[in-house]
């Protein structure tokens, strides 16, 4: 599994919904309706579903992921692409979600002190537990080692051999 991650910063603010992130009127099983559905309810983020966000990484703020548990929330990440998720922090269920998917989702209470430009160089190394977004270098939670084989898997399923 891929330890060490670089790519653009994908914006995304405090409390954001998983309702936003992905409504559920893109809720389905076929993946090309899912991904049609990314970021849809961000105003300024209409676009998203025509853009290519493949290698981005989302920098977020606080509570990170929150409402609905729907797996299509946390599975559209990876359908757009997005290499990782860094927070300040994350809604428990959401953080869940992802990582059970193969996606990293790092909590770096550090990332409240610093102002991120979208677009702007962002390195996350998982072994370490460096954040480095533009000129900062900030220590994150990192994971613990159940979930750093779980992502070393590919996620849970991989993970359980299903």
């Amino acid at each position: 599994m891929k330890t060490r991650f670089d790519g653009p910063a994908l914006v995304l603010g405090d409390d954001v919904n998983t309702d936003v992130l992905h409504p559920s009127r893109f809720f389905s099983l076929d993946d090309t309706t899912v991904r049609r559905g990314f970021l849809g309810a961000i105003e300024g983020r209409e676009d998203a579903a025509e853009r290519d966000l493949s290698g981005r990484i989302v920098v977020a703020g606080t509570n990170f992921g929150i409402g609905s548990s729907r797996e299509t929330g946390a599975r559209v990440f990876v359908l757009a692409g997005i290499q990782a998720v860094i927070a300040v922090s994350f809604a428990r269920i959401f953080h869940r979600n992802v990582l059970n998917l193969g996606l990293p989702a790092i909590a770096c209470p550090a990332l409240a002190e610093v102002e991120v430009q979208e677009g702007a160089p962002v390195h996350l190394d998982l072994e370490s537990g460096l954040v480095r977004v533009g000129d900062h270098v900030l220590q994150s939670e990192g994971l613990d080692p159940h979930w750093q084989r779980v992502l070393q898997a590919g996620g849970l399923a991989a993970w359980l051999e299903l």
